[in-house]
């Protein structure tokens, strides 16, 4: 493995999940803000901020799992490397 590559792509994983959390918390922001009162609009958004911090939040969070998995081959495959 080219390791700095390695952590060039882990880096942009990382950020990916930075940004898919900036275009999540922008459409929250619409989502909150649209003129629509009653239990319809209670119920969406409790079920958008479920929605938020359920299946987007495990999203981001594997994401950035898998951005650290990369960086940590690329850690061990430098030390293997270098212990040649």
């Amino acid at each position: 493995m080219d390791t700095e590559a390695g952590l060039e792509v882990a880096t942009f994983i990382d950020t990916t999940g930075s940004e898919i959390l900036d275009i999540i918390d922008s459409v929250t922001s619409v989502v909150t803000s649209v003129e629509w009162i009653g239990p319809d609009y209670d119920q969406y958004t409790s079920d958008w901020n479920s929605f938020v911090s359920g299946p987007v939040a495990g999203l981001v969070e594997a994401i950035s799992a898998k951005a650290e998995e990369l960086r940590v081959d690329a850690e061990e495959q430098d030390t293997a490397s270098n212990g040649q």
